[in-house]
């Protein structure tokens, strides 16, 4: 609990209610989760650790590059994907994580092999330590929980192996929590719920140039006005 306060901050219990639904329900479709810091040792690698743990074969580590080949066998049939220092320049990329976030169906493409449709119920939970520019994402954009992680500043060399030996605890813990209101939103939270500074900055800064000038002159002159 100590760890998901410290991942999650003022959207602790939000944070619950994610993992509840990853463990109870693993056909629901949930928000891509961003971890962002630029500093060094704030746990989010800990974090997707400990989730390979819990999820075992349900759970799979790739590179951005992964999601951009066109061979996708390695996470189709996987129902977490956990992405470290994942950075996407190309618009491309973005676009296929969306889709991925979202598809209830996914295209098996690998090598030697005919393609094939299967059910998919893949989660994304990505990790940067580029807070304000990992990806560009619009205004409108709602299928991104997007967390700034602080730094530890008491360093604990056996977290993993204390996280490990309480799962069976924690998970119990999960299965106790409330139960969940599927009525709210298509991906269980609100766009309100998951919105975040953190991910207003990278809205704000996946801005075009043209764009953020008109803004700049825009409340030059309101300013003036007032």
């Amino acid at each position: 609990l100590n760890l998901i306060e410290h991942i999650f901050g003022n959207k602790y219990e939000i944070g619950l209610r994610y993992l509840k639904v990853l463990f109870e329900y693993p056909k629901q479709i949930l928000p891509i989760v961003v971890l962002v810091s630029e500093e060094r040792g704030t746990g989010k690698t800990t974090f997707l650790n400990w989730m390979d743990m819990i999820f075992g074969e349900n759970c799979v580590s790739i590179s951005p590059d992964d999601v951009a080949r066109g061979f996708n066998s390695i996470y189709a049939t996987k129902n977490i994907i956990l992405i470290d220092e994942a950075v996407a320049e190309k618009q491309a990329t973005v676009e296929k994580l969306k889709s991925i976030a979202t598809a209830k169906t996914i295209s098996v493409s690998q090598k030697f092999v005919s393609e094939y449709s299967i059910p998919f119920y893949g989660k994304i939970i990505l990790c940067t330590n580029k807070e304000t520019d990992f990806m560009k994402i619009d205004n409108e954009e709602i299928r991104f929980f997007v967390l700034k992680v602080p730094t530890i500043q008491k360093l604990n060399t056996q977290i993993e192996t204390l996280l490990f030996n309480e799962i069976p605890m924690f998970l119990k813990y999960l299965t106790q929590l409330a139960d969940i209101d599927f009525s709210l939103s298509r991906m269980i939270f609100t766009a309100d719920e998951i919105k975040s500074d953190a991910l207003e900055i990278v809205k704000e800064e996946s801005k075009s140039g043209l764009c953020k000038e008109i803004d700049i002159i825009v409340n030059s002159i309101t300013t003036k006005q007032c």
